[in-house]
């Protein structure tokens, strides 16, 4: 393996090289620490460097001297070092940017008249001075994702509509306050997943009408989240996950507009029994639900699901104090039953036990664990 010193010197000469830099397409960087194996390879279009901070340096600089002006997709993991992009600007070529466990790494600042070509852009533990994001900056961005961005307080617009962001998730940004000001408008976003962020105190506003194509909407541990976004939810929405306690999602009313609705995911860890959280309104198109992470859920109401009409499928998982069941049966609709991690229950469905048997003996497939229980 090459030294750092040397490593540097082959990758500047390289670089400035017109048969080999100006053919790189993608760039994987990371940095480790002095005495472990450093190493720079390159695959066809693809250049991989492992390397110290000196090395991960110039590999910023070179971008700036256009001697890497083919670069569509870069990956940045583990540079440890404060590190800024050069000119406090991404590559104007760059389509693809990952950034993962850089903390100190600077991300450039957005300015309005700054454009750039990004398709596609993932923070995970990275950028922890970066504050705000601003979507206008990236008018060609189909995927965003932002996971553990610490100090990250908002993402704004404000040039409405963004017509090209199809999915947007936004996980562990503790100190996220605002969304996109007075809403999200992205008419094609079809995925939209916000969990554990402590101070979102809103949904996007007015997403009923902002974001029509809106298929899959995941909202998870938010836990100053209590109020449906103003207007509702979208009307063509087909899958919803939703975690939090009983207390932000005691009244379910709200869910009777979620006419096309087919999948429902619900983990609330304090309820006890499933009246806790309300009536299950009327979901016509409703076919799979899952109830997860039920941690002190003692009792499952039968007559609660009465009105999944559709219902086909019933996943119940991690729910370890659950044993009962209350009303007549569960849905004559149902075609499966899955029980996954949940003991008690398990063990009496398995033991087809008195008063269980009776609620699901009508449904054709019984799983507990993986296992199959027969007629």
């Amino acid at each position: 393996m090459l030294k750092g010193d040397m490593l540097n010197g082959v990758f500047l000469r390289m670089v400035s090289s017109l048969s080999d830099g100006l053919e790189v397409r993608k760039l994987h960087i990371s940095e480790v620490p002095e005495g472990w194996n450093q190493e720079m390879i390159l695959n066809g279009y693809t250049l991989s460097i492992k390397g110290c901070v000196s090395v991960v340096d110039s590999a910023f600089k070179a971008m700036s001297n256009n001697h890497l002006s083919h670069l569509q997709e870069m990956h940045i993991s583990g540079c440890w070092s404060g590190l800024s992009f050069p000119g406090n600007s991404l590559p104007r070529s760059l389509q693809k940017l990952k950034i993962m466990d850089c903390r100190k790494l600077e991300f450039p600042q957005q300015q309005p008249e700054q454009k750039y070509d990004l398709v596609e852009l993932q923070i995970e533990d990275s950028c922890h001075s970066l504050t705000s994001l601003s979507l206008d900056s990236f008018p060609n961005l189909t995927n965003l994702e932002i996971s553990l961005c610490l100090n990250l307080e908002s993402v704004s617009m404000s040039e409405p509509p963004h017509a090209a962001l199809q999915r947007l998730t936004i996980n562990g940004c503790h100190k996220l306050v605002s969304f996109a000001g007075e809403g999200l408008a992205a008419p094609n976003l079809t995925h939209l997943s916000i969990t554990y962020c402590d101070k979102l105190e809103a949904f996007p506003s007015h997403m009923n009408t902002l974001l029509p194509s809106l298929h899959s909407l995941c909202i998870g541990a938010c836990r100053k989240i209590c109020k449906v976004p103003e207007g509702g939810f979208p009307p063509n929405l087909k899958e919803l996950v939703l975690e939090g306690s009983d207390e932000q999602m005691k009244e379910l009313s709200w869910m009777a507009n979620l006419g096309a609705l087919t999948k429902l995911t619900m983990d609330f860890s304090c309820v006890r029994s499933f009246t806790q959280v309300g009536l299950l309104p009327c979901l016509p198109s409703l076919t799979t639900l899952h109830l997860c992470y039920f941690q002190n859920l003692e009792t499952l109401e039968c007559n609660q699901l009465l009105g999944l009409t559709s219902l086909q499928q019933l996943h119940i998982s991690y729910c370890p104090k659950l044993e009962k069941m209350e009303g007549e049966k569960l849905p004559s609709s149902l075609s499966l039953l899955k029980i996954q991690d949940c003991d008690l229950l398990g063990e009496l469905c398995k033991n087809k036990h008195e008063p269980i048997w009776p609620k699901i003996s009508h449904i054709p497939t019984i799983e507990v664990n993986g296992q199959q229980i027969s007629e």
